[in-house]
Protein backbone atom coordinates (compact mmCIF):
# COMPACT_ATOMS: atom_id res chain seq x y z
CA UNK A 1 0.00 0.00 0.00
CA UNK A 2 2.72 2.18 0.68
CA UNK A 3 4.56 1.69 -2.40
CA UNK A 4 1.32 3.11 -4.00
CA UNK A 5 0.83 6.28 -2.24
CA UNK A 6 4.33 7.67 -3.25
CA UNK A 7 3.52 7.36 -6.70
CA UNK A 8 0.00 8.51 -6.49
CA UNK A 9 1.32 11.56 -4.49
CA UNK A 10 3.63 12.12 -7.70
CA UNK A 11 1.32 12.08 -10.22
CA UNK A 12 -1.35 14.83 -8.11
CA UNK A 13 1.66 17.17 -7.91
CA UNK A 14 2.63 17.17 -11.63
CA UNK A 15 -1.50 17.94 -11.98
CA UNK A 16 -1.34 20.46 -10.17
CA UNK A 17 1.88 21.95 -11.59
CA UNK A 18 0.37 21.45 -15.45
CA UNK A 19 -2.87 23.01 -14.42
CA UNK A 20 -0.86 26.11 -12.62
CA UNK A 21 1.32 26.57 -15.76
CA UNK A 22 -1.90 26.49 -17.72
CA UNK A 23 -3.83 29.14 -15.63
CA UNK A 24 -0.33 31.27 -15.99
CA UNK A 25 -0.08 31.23 -19.55
CA UNK A 26 -3.57 32.11 -20.19
CA UNK A 27 -3.84 34.94 -17.87
CA UNK A 28 -0.21 36.25 -19.78
CA UNK A 29 -2.05 35.79 -23.39
CA UNK A 30 -5.42 36.89 -22.69
CA UNK A 31 -6.91 40.18 -24.60
CA UNK A 32 -7.81 42.98 -22.12
CA UNK A 33 -9.63 45.87 -23.26
CA UNK A 34 -7.41 49.09 -24.32
CA UNK A 35 -7.81 52.82 -23.36
CA UNK A 36 -9.81 53.46 -26.93
CA UNK A 37 -11.99 50.62 -26.21
CA UNK A 38 -12.97 51.68 -22.82
CA UNK A 39 -13.05 55.51 -23.75
CA UNK A 40 -15.54 54.77 -26.15
CA UNK A 41 -17.45 52.59 -23.55
CA UNK A 42 -17.34 55.13 -21.36
CA UNK A 43 -18.94 57.81 -23.94
CA UNK A 44 -21.35 55.68 -24.78
CA UNK A 45 -22.53 55.44 -21.71
CA UNK A 46 -22.24 58.73 -19.65
CA UNK A 47 -21.83 62.30 -21.10
CA UNK A 48 -18.98 64.36 -20.16
CA UNK A 49 -15.75 64.80 -20.53
CA UNK A 50 -13.13 61.99 -19.83
CA UNK A 51 -10.88 63.89 -17.04
CA UNK A 52 -8.73 60.88 -15.64
CA UNK A 53 -8.24 57.15 -16.86
CA UNK A 54 -5.79 55.47 -14.99
CA UNK A 55 -4.77 51.42 -14.93
CA UNK A 56 -4.82 49.45 -11.72
CA UNK A 57 -1.57 47.86 -10.38
CA UNK A 58 -2.46 44.27 -11.56
CA UNK A 59 -3.77 45.81 -15.17
CA UNK A 60 -7.10 44.40 -14.78
CA UNK A 61 -8.89 47.50 -14.04
CA UNK A 62 -9.50 50.94 -15.53
CA UNK A 63 -10.71 53.59 -12.86
CA UNK A 64 -12.19 56.23 -14.52
CA UNK A 65 -13.42 59.90 -13.70
CA UNK A 66 -15.60 61.75 -15.75
CA UNK A 67 -17.30 65.38 -15.33
CA UNK A 68 -19.68 67.31 -16.82
CA UNK A 69 -21.67 70.65 -16.24
CA UNK A 70 -23.25 68.99 -13.23
CA UNK A 71 -21.73 65.83 -12.05
CA UNK A 72 -18.54 64.27 -11.38
CA UNK A 73 -18.83 60.47 -11.64
CA UNK A 74 -16.18 57.39 -10.82
CA UNK A 75 -16.15 54.21 -12.28
CA UNK A 76 -14.25 51.32 -12.66
CA UNK A 77 -14.31 49.26 -16.15
CA UNK A 78 -13.43 45.36 -15.59
CA UNK A 79 -10.58 45.10 -18.91
CA UNK A 80 -11.55 41.29 -19.15
CA UNK A 81 -14.76 41.21 -18.66
CA UNK A 82 -15.40 44.67 -20.68
CA UNK A 83 -17.91 46.32 -18.27
CA UNK A 84 -18.51 49.02 -15.87
CA UNK A 85 -18.75 48.90 -12.33
CA UNK A 86 -18.71 50.87 -8.52
CA UNK A 87 -20.12 53.80 -9.98
CA UNK A 88 -20.22 56.82 -7.87
CA UNK A 89 -21.30 60.70 -8.52
CA UNK A 90 -21.52 63.93 -7.06
CA UNK A 91 -23.21 66.99 -8.05
CA UNK A 92 -21.01 70.01 -9.26
CA UNK A 93 -23.68 72.17 -9.49
CA UNK A 94 -23.97 75.15 -7.16
CA UNK A 95 -27.82 75.93 -5.97
CA UNK A 96 -29.26 77.85 -3.54
CA UNK A 97 -31.10 76.04 -0.74
CA UNK A 98 -35.04 76.19 -1.26
CA UNK A 99 -37.04 76.97 2.16
CA UNK A 100 -39.46 74.47 3.55
CA UNK A 101 -42.38 76.61 3.04
CA UNK A 102 -41.83 77.21 -0.72
CA UNK A 103 -40.50 73.72 -1.53
CA UNK A 104 -43.67 72.74 -0.33
CA UNK A 105 -45.61 75.15 -2.47
CA UNK A 106 -43.81 74.44 -5.32
CA UNK A 107 -44.48 70.46 -5.04
CA UNK A 108 -48.40 70.97 -5.08
CA UNK A 109 -48.31 72.69 -8.20
CA UNK A 110 -46.12 70.16 -9.41
CA UNK A 111 -48.29 67.77 -11.98
CA UNK A 112 -47.35 64.12 -11.73
CA UNK A 113 -45.82 62.73 -15.36
CA UNK A 114 -48.02 60.44 -16.97
CA UNK A 115 -46.07 56.64 -17.63
CA UNK A 116 -45.75 57.41 -21.36
CA UNK A 117 -44.08 60.61 -20.83
CA UNK A 118 -41.69 58.31 -18.52
CA UNK A 119 -41.43 55.46 -20.81
CA UNK A 120 -40.40 58.38 -23.13
CA UNK A 121 -37.83 59.52 -21.30
CA UNK A 122 -36.48 55.83 -21.08
CA UNK A 123 -36.36 55.75 -24.68
CA UNK A 124 -34.56 58.88 -25.33
CA UNK A 125 -31.68 57.82 -22.24
CA UNK A 126 -30.72 54.65 -23.22
CA UNK A 127 -32.71 53.43 -26.33
CA UNK A 128 -33.89 49.87 -26.72
CA UNK A 129 -37.66 48.29 -26.11
CA UNK A 130 -39.67 48.64 -23.81
CA UNK A 131 -40.44 45.93 -21.11
CA UNK A 132 -41.75 46.90 -17.92
CA UNK A 133 -42.41 50.00 -16.14
CA UNK A 134 -43.42 50.10 -12.07
CA UNK A 135 -44.40 53.06 -10.32
CA UNK A 136 -42.95 53.66 -6.39
CA UNK A 137 -45.20 55.69 -4.38
CA UNK A 138 -43.34 54.82 -1.37
CA UNK A 139 -40.36 56.95 -2.32
CA UNK A 140 -40.65 60.74 -2.17
CA UNK A 141 -41.06 62.02 -4.81
CA UNK A 142 -42.70 58.77 -6.16
CA UNK A 143 -40.86 57.41 -9.18
CA UNK A 144 -41.44 55.04 -12.01
CA UNK A 145 -38.73 52.37 -12.54
CA UNK A 146 -38.53 51.13 -15.81
CA UNK A 147 -36.97 48.40 -17.75
CA UNK A 148 -35.35 48.31 -21.32
CA UNK A 149 -33.75 45.72 -23.47
CA UNK A 150 -31.22 48.14 -25.17
CA UNK A 151 -30.05 45.58 -27.64
CA UNK A 152 -30.05 41.41 -27.74
CA UNK A 153 -27.48 40.90 -24.96
CA UNK A 154 -27.57 44.08 -22.40
CA UNK A 155 -30.67 45.79 -20.95
CA UNK A 156 -31.01 48.63 -18.10
CA UNK A 157 -32.90 49.53 -15.32
CA UNK A 158 -33.92 53.14 -14.94
CA UNK A 159 -35.54 55.06 -11.77
CA UNK A 160 -37.38 58.49 -13.21
CA UNK A 161 -38.88 61.01 -10.93
CA UNK A 162 -42.43 61.07 -11.72
CA UNK A 163 -42.49 64.98 -10.74
CA UNK A 164 -39.94 66.74 -12.81
CA UNK A 165 -39.21 63.46 -15.44
CA UNK A 166 -35.44 63.43 -14.09
CA UNK A 167 -33.61 60.01 -14.73
CA UNK A 168 -32.50 59.26 -11.21
CA UNK A 169 -30.31 56.10 -11.91
CA UNK A 170 -29.40 53.64 -14.75
CA UNK A 171 -28.45 50.47 -13.64
CA UNK A 172 -27.14 48.26 -16.48
CA UNK A 173 -27.23 44.34 -16.87
CA UNK A 174 -26.48 41.36 -19.09
CA UNK A 175 -29.47 40.08 -20.35
CA UNK A 176 -27.78 36.12 -20.89
CA UNK A 177 -26.69 36.08 -16.73
CA UNK A 178 -28.74 35.25 -13.82
CA UNK A 179 -28.94 37.88 -11.04
CA UNK A 180 -30.98 38.62 -7.49
CA UNK A 181 -34.08 40.17 -7.81
CA UNK A 182 -33.93 44.08 -8.91
CA UNK A 183 -37.18 45.41 -7.79
CA UNK A 184 -40.38 43.54 -6.25
CA UNK A 185 -42.41 44.16 -9.74
CA UNK A 186 -40.12 42.25 -11.39
CA UNK A 187 -39.52 39.12 -9.13
CA UNK A 188 -41.06 36.79 -11.38
CA UNK A 189 -39.95 37.69 -14.91
CA UNK A 190 -36.37 36.45 -16.54
CA UNK A 191 -33.83 37.32 -14.14
CA UNK A 192 -30.45 39.22 -14.73
CA UNK A 193 -27.35 40.89 -14.01
CA UNK A 194 -27.02 44.40 -12.97
CA UNK A 195 -23.89 46.80 -13.29
CA UNK A 196 -24.95 49.21 -10.91
CA UNK A 197 -24.89 52.89 -11.88
CA UNK A 198 -26.09 55.10 -8.46
CA UNK A 199 -27.49 58.85 -9.04
CA UNK A 200 -30.60 58.89 -6.26
CA UNK A 201 -30.46 62.69 -5.65
CA UNK A 202 -33.42 64.48 -5.27
CA UNK A 203 -32.82 67.74 -6.84
CA UNK A 204 -35.41 69.22 -9.09
CA UNK A 205 -32.66 70.31 -11.51
CA UNK A 206 -32.42 68.34 -14.84
CA UNK A 207 -29.21 66.43 -14.98
CA UNK A 208 -28.02 67.54 -19.08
Amino acid sequence: MKKLIKPFLIVMMAILLIALIAIIYIRSTEQLMDKNSAKTLVSERYKGDISKLTQSKDNRLFYVEIKDKDKKYSLEIDRRKETIKNVTSQSTSKQQPKTKQKSKKENKNKTIITEKRAKQIVMNEVGGTFVDIKKNDNSKPATYTVTQHVDQDEGAVVSVNSLNGKVNSVSWFNIEQPQTDYNEGYANKEQYYYEDDDDYDDDEVDDD
